[in-house]
């Protein structure tokens, strides 16, 4: 019996084989459509995945710039920024987040790459930032050298010294200089100068007037005033620009070029200038002579000799002895010995007399045309008489002196308690002191007393105390003169520190402070006045450098020992000052100053500011008075000194430097910048939007 296969025909047959062939195929296709989907679903995902998590690197490289905007904009110094060095971010920085500082590029940005890595994933920013405003806000640069504001003396011996600019400037009243005063450069008031000593400068400039009583060197004076050489001292001057009168009346005193707009007196031995160009007139009685005069008005000039070569030139009358050419608007009248005379040539467009007008008389001119002339005149007197004779004489114009200005700079220790490591507000009951703490390693910030401990060692940190006594000793904070010894007392809105040394940092004080002996690397910042005893040394912090201040080991050359000979903790360090692993000082403008005095209170009243130096004193970093500066004895000043006269204490009416006196400006360590200090009014709020350009690398 045959299948049924079999007896189909082989047409129908192949149509069977084909279509099983077909559904093969289909299935086979159907097969690996759902693999390849499967597969492609995979990738999907892993993709997706792979996407998620550069994305997440990628924000976090976004949140390290923003970090680090806020982290530059806060920082109190760019001195800790070096090229390949890691930045922090601070407390608070989430983990995969980096930054390094690559350059400091020619427009003065800080260019660093910031990294985000998140599972594996790495994303790299390179950003620019805008530098710094350098502390809480901002900074002021105080004008190099001295600046006292109110009237001033300087007294005894004193002495600038240095390679920087050692300049003084009196704003808001007179300077008076007397006894021996050396090294200045630049001197300039915008009230009154009287120099009573033998000075050398390079400049005096002054709003009032100028008045030299002694012996002087000085290349150039300025004055809105009048100027004054005076006292028959040697003074030899460059320069002479008045807006007023100029008087040479000092023996022999003498003078290159005097441009002045008022009249110009030159009397008294052999007082002399060289040039003199004035808007008003000259008399000149001096038995000196000079190379040029040319005045506005009239010219009296009686020199001695004959042979005189004075160029003189005057729109009004001219009075002579001798000169050697002479150009006249008015009159012209010889008033000089057999001899004498004009020696070159007359020009004169007025009359033309003498006093001794005959034969054998002493007039001399040797050419030249007058308008008129008293006749007969000597056969000496050789000149033309044109009637009208017109004298071409261009006017003299002196140029105005210019005001001298400097911006005031506002000084107030209450603006500053926030940078203050140790900020002290009275005593409790048993006169243990208070204070505010912050910014220190190893302490946490807040409220402290000053105590003993257990043994009763005096001088330690501690939250709660029993008596005088510390229920648990946290740190050492200063040396007393002995262990037993406290370094620190408070009376009557006064304190009083003394002692050996204290924790180096910045130390705030709420009234007056007095410090009576011993050696300390601080800034004092004192709301009332602040008083040296005899043979204080203070440093500030920026000036002595790192390794004593951030890492307490011992320095010789300042005659300081290591902090373990103190019992300090060596980890006690101030980090606002102190930056990085291990710590190295970051030129926080705060610390570089030494002393600062006076504050203005919240109800608009400025108290304190007087700063009153005693003798064999040592300040190593610039001093600020709220008011008034006084320094006496033996005394170094090593920084920028500055008082400002608020209106504080009454005590005292006048900046005074006597004794022996030395301020300069010596180099100090690399972060020692003695012209740099915080803003402490009108101050600008740093602001962390400072990123200039942001890019993927």
């Amino acid at each position: 019996m045959r299948s049924h296969l079999s007896a189909l025909s082989p047409a129908r047959r192949q149509r069977g084989i084909a279509t099983l062939l077909m559904i093969v195929l289909i299935t086979l296709g159907l097969a690996a459509a759902s693999a390849m989907a499967a597969w492609a679903m995979q990738g999907s995902m892993r993709l997706q995945l792979a996407e998620h998590t550069a994305t997440q690197a990628e924000m976090k490289a976004w949140t390290g710039v923003m970090l680090l905007s806020k982290a530059v904009a806060a920082m109190p110094s760019t001195a800790a920024l070096t090229a390949g060095r890691a930045v922090g971010f601070g407390a608070g920085a989430p983990a995969g987040v980096s930054a390094t500082l690559v350059e400091k590029n020619a427009d003065g940005l800080y260019v660093f790459d910031v990294v985000g890595a998140s599972a594996g994933a790495r994303s790299v920013l390179r950003v620019a930032i805008r530098p710094p405003q350098n502390g809480p806000g901002g900074e002021t640069t105080l004008p190099a050298g001295a600046t006292f504001h109110g009237n001033t003396r300087l007294d005894g011996s004193v002495s600038y010294t240095g390679t920087d600019a050692r300049n003084l400037y009196v704003l808001d009243g007179s300077l008076t200089l007397s006894g021996s005063v050396t090294g200045l450069q630049q001197v300039c008031a915008t009230g009154d100068i009287t120099v009573n000593a033998a000075i050398s400068v390079d400049e005096l400039c002054s709003n009032g007037n100028v008045t030299l009583n002694g012996a002087a060197k000085v290349n150039k004076i300025s004055a809105k005033g009048n100027v004054t050489l005076a006292g028959g001292s040697a003074s030899t001057i460059g320069t002479i620009q008045s807006n007023g009168d100029v008087t040479l009346n000092g023996g022999s005193a003498s003078a290159g070029s005097i441009q002045a707009s008022g009249k110009v007196t030159v009397s008294g031995g052999a007082a002399r200038a060289n040039e003199i160009y004035t808007e008003s007139s000259i008399d000149w009685t001096s038995s000196a002579t000079a190379t040029t005069l040319a005045a506005n008005g009239s010219v009296n000039y009686r020199p001695s000799g004959t042979g005189v070569a004075t160029a003189i030139t005057a729109i009004g009358n001219v009075t002579l002895t001798s000169a050697g050419t002479v150009r006249s608007g008015g009159s012209t009248t010889l008033v000089g010995y057999w001899g004498q005379g004009i020696s070159s040539r007359l020009d004169g467009a007025g009359l033309l007399s003498g006093t001794s007008w005959g034969a054998n008389g002493g007039a001399v001119v040797a050419a030249g045309t007058v308008g008129s002339a008293v006749t007969p005149f000597p056969a000496t007197v050789k000149v033309k008489v044109l009637a009208g004779y017109n004298v071409a004489i261009t006017p003299v114009t002196v140029a105005a002196v210019a005001s001298f200005e400097r911006p005031r700079i506002t000084v107030d220790a209450y603006a500053l308690k926030s940078q203050a490591n140790f900020a002290f507000s009275g005593v409790d009951a048993s006169g243990n002191p208070r204070l505010e703490a912050s910014g220190v390693n190893g302490l946490e910030d807040g409220s402290y007393y000053v105590a003993a401990n257990a043994s009763g060692g005096r001088n330690y940190l501690c939250k709660a105390v029993t008596g005088t006594t510390c229920v648990t000793p946290l740190m050492k904070l200063c040396q007393g003169y002995s262990d037993y010894n406290a370094c620190l007392s408070y009376a009557s809105g006064s304190w009083t520190l003394q002692g050996t040394t204290m924790l180096p940092g910045v130390l705030w004080f709420d009234g007056n402070l007095t410090i009576s002996n011993g050696v300390w690397v601080n800034t004092f910042l004192a709301t009332g006045d602040i008083t040296t005893a005899g043979g204080v040394k203070v440093y500030a912090p920026n000036y002595v450098g790192s390794d004593y201040t951030c890492l307490g080991r011992a320095n010789s050359a300042f005659g300081l020992n290591a902090w373990s000979s103190y019992g300090f903790a060596s980890s006690a360090y101030a980090t606002p000052l102190c930056k990085g692993t291990p710590p190295a000082l970051g030129g926080a403008s705060i610390a570089n100053i030494a002393l600062l005095s006076g504050g203005l209170k919240s109800n608009g009243q400025f108290v304190g500011g007087n700063v009153l130096l005693g003798s064999s004193n040592e300040i190593y970093g610039s001093v600020l008075a709220g008011q008034y500066l006084n320094t006496s004895g033996s005394t170094v000043v090593a920084g920028s000194t500055y008082s400002a006269a608020q209106g504080g204490s009454t005590t005292r009416n006048s900046n005074q430097q006597g004794g022996s006196t030395t301020i300069k400006v010596p180099a100090g360590s690399g972060a020692y910048d003695p012209g740099t200090t915080p803003c402490m009014s009108g101050c600008s709020t740093p602001s962390a939007d400072n990123v200039v350009w942001a890019a993927p690398r």
